[in-house]
């Protein structure tokens, strides 16, 4: 873990990163809501294409997800000092649950890539998926987002092309060691 100076209070950790600007990750909270248009807003084309796979405005639909990611799912925001002083949300996490999987996203604003943020807020989403009990994470990331591919296979993350989209790799991690079959060989079952 980056930082000097971690703090964990419940859910809530500050560090302070490379540039040495303290920032908070926390839950996502309702009130979150136009801290998190503005993060969308105020990325860049590029950044919005890899996240949400459009360069255009993002309907507020999408946005409004970012911080109700459904009954299971759990969503994170980093927060740092905007222009103003006052707290900005600079990235956004969320995993959403289907199953016994967890689908993660993230996107990180451009001022603020290369920081360690997005791999905090990977690892943050791991250790709360395993800890609600959860098999797996997954995700799907654009062929061209190399940064983004690397970062998740230095977590431990597989990737492989998506058989259906070229233009999309998987990336998994199971979270659980599968569970051991009650009904086992005998140790001698290969000797008969």
């Amino acid at each position: 873990m980056e930082g000097k100076s971690e703090i964990r209070s419940g859910d809530a950790e500050s560090w302070t990163v490379k540039r040495g600007v303290q920032v908070r990750l926390r839950r996502t909270q309702a009130q979150d809501g136009g801290a998190l248009r503005a993060l969308v807003d105020g990325l860049s084309r590029e950044s919005r294409y890899f996240r949400f796979l459009t360069g255009g405005r993002v309907v507020d639909q999408i946005v409004d997800g970012l911080a109700s990611p459904g009954p299971d799912g759990v969503a994170l925001v980093i927060e740092a000092p905007g222009a103003d002083g006052e707290p900005a949300v600079v990235a956004s996490a969320e995993y959403v649950v289907t199953g016994r999987v967890a689908e993660l996203a993230v996107v990180v604003a451009d001022a603020w890539q290369g920081q360690g943020l997005g791999r905090r807020l990977i690892g943050k989403l791991r250790d709360l998926a395993g800890a609600a009990g959860l098999d797996a994470m997954r995700g799907d990331v654009l062929s061209e987002n190399r940064r983004m591919l690397a970062i998740l296979r230095d977590i431990g993350f597989s990737s492989r092309r998506n058989p259906e989209d070229s233009y999309l790799h998987e990336v998994s991690l199971a979270l659980q060691a599968p569970a051991r079959s009650a009904q086992s060989l005998p140790a001698d079952w290969f000797a008969r």
